[in-house]
């Protein structure tokens, strides 16, 4: 069983980049986040490529809490670097809820994988005041074409976030509630740590609870319960916009986390 370990990231203070967690409650690094620094987490980039990557075109855009955005690009998505804030996915939908399938945190790059498929739009949920940038999908796909390093840090990007994802689906169909919850507590801290976002074991957590019960399957009143179970266990101790992790080794034995089978191939010196 892979341990859950601040340390075990201290490789990647030297590739830090920016955070605004809006939160003093924790010790966040603060560096820019760029195109090139993120794609740069998940492969080997030459100087070319950093060159290829920071002239690639880019657009300021803004959402306020709980604004939508339908993004569609030439029968292709677009793609949107996450500056600062927490956005989701989401599917339109005659129930209650969002239909949200993903959530997204600052150095996240929206609309990659789906960029690749036409005809495939993307509606972006804004879960808290967010800055993105919007990038040129022609721009990436030429590269992506003609730049092996390129090509290899978006399939690497690709493959941990689809990672990400079948962790999750794999802790919703084989635990019980209090086990995905402390799952998916440990995900948010293990993707701000390979990001090299934190230097403490406390991260920021704006997002709500029924936003938590959507992804993982529960209600709202249920996530709220599991959030105080696992406060009383001493795993965590929460406040209204952060999470502290007080034991991600035992929280990481409970609930199978493995931050190994997520990150393992791109933990490279």
């Amino acid at each position: 069983m892979d341990k859950v370990m601040a340390g075990n990231y201290d490789i990647m203070d030297k590739k830090s980049f920016g955070f605004n967690g809006g939160t003093d409650d924790f010790d966040a690094l603060n560096f820019d986040i760029t195109l090139e620094n993120v794609l740069g987490l998940y492969g080997d980039l030459g100087s070319d490529s950093l060159e290829s990557l920071r002239s690639t075109r880019k657009k300021p855009v803004e959402l306020k809490r709980n604004q939508k955005m339908l993004s569609l690009c030439d029968g292709r998505a677009d793609m949107f670097l996450v500056k600062e804030g927490w956005a989701s996915l989401c599917h339109a939908t005659d129930k209650r809820g969002q239909d949200i399938c993903n959530v997204f945190m600052p150095g996240d790059i929206i609309g990659v994988r789906e960029s690749f498929f036409d005809n495939h739009d993307i509606t972006i949920l804004a879960l808290t005041n967010c800055k993105f940038e919007k990038i040129s999908v022609e721009d990436i796909h030429k590269l992506f074409k003609t730049d092996m390093d390129v090509r290899k840090a978006v399939m690497s990007y690709i493959m941990v976030n689809d990672n990400i994802t079948i962790e999750r689906l794999r802790s919703c169909t084989h635990h019980r509630s209090e086990e995905r919850v402390a799952h998916f507590l440990l995900e948010i801290y293990t993707r701000f740590c390979f990001k090299g976002l934190l230097k403490t074991n406390i991260y920021a957590f704006p997002i709500t609870q029924d936003v938590v019960g959507e992804l993982l399957g529960i209600t709202s009143v249920h996530v709220s319960r599991c959030m105080t179970a696992l406060e009383q266990k001493k795993f965590i101790r929460k406040t209204r916009s952060s999470i502290k992790l007080l034991n991600p080794e035992e929280m990481a034995a409970a609930t199978g986390f493995d931050s190994d089978f997520i990150y393992g191939h791109v933990l490279i010196e």
